[in-house]
């Protein structure tokens, strides 16, 4: 019975200390972007758009708790919006992966981005690939990505579409 007890307590703990655990991974040191057109894949690693965007935070983690203050702003997703509902159908789809450290093997957390040209916002989905190194329960919806994710990655691969 103490065993069992003991391993429920642990399974607990390290429920909560997810973001903190996180499996022994590290920080995000690249975002990688795939497209149907890209001879190659973009590869982000410029710290002004890495360290200030993030997919550890929203529902189903407690990264405050246990990662202390976040800049809910900073989240990949407007979480405020809900579930987008109004996406538009025929939008360009990119596979984005966050790559953690270690560096010779990285894990990846896996989201799909579509931009919308129309109003310069664009759409994340959550694919629930990746390991599900964060679970946020929103696996298979699509939201509506930050106003940060659009300005910076958003406009990255807008720039690299024109190359």
């Amino acid at each position: 019975m103490q065993r069992l007890s003991f391993g429920l307590l642990l399974v607990f703990l390290l429920t909560l200390c997810e973001p903190a655990w996180s499996g022994g991974w590290g920080r995000v040191f690249a975002i990688e972007v795939h497209g149907d057109g890209f001879a190659k894949p973009l590869v982000i690693t410029d710290s002004e758009i890495v360290d200030e965007l993030t997919f550890w935070v929203g529902p189903g983690t407690r990264y405050r708790t246990f990662m202390g203050p976040v800049d809910l702003e900073a989240s990949i997703v407007d979480w405020d919006r809900g579930e987008a509902v109004d996406r538009p159908e025929g939008l360009a789809s990119y596979e984005v992966r966050f790559l953690l450290e270690p560096k010779d093997n990285p894990p990846a957390y896996i989201v799909l981005y579509e931009p919308d040209p129309a109003n310069g916002s664009g759409y994340i989905y959550y694919t629930g690939k990746g390991g599900n190194i964060v679970y946020h329960g929103v696996s298979g919806t699509w939201r509506y990505a930050s106003p940060r994710w659009n300005e910076r990655v958003g406009a990255k691969i807008s720039r690299f579409i024109e190359q």
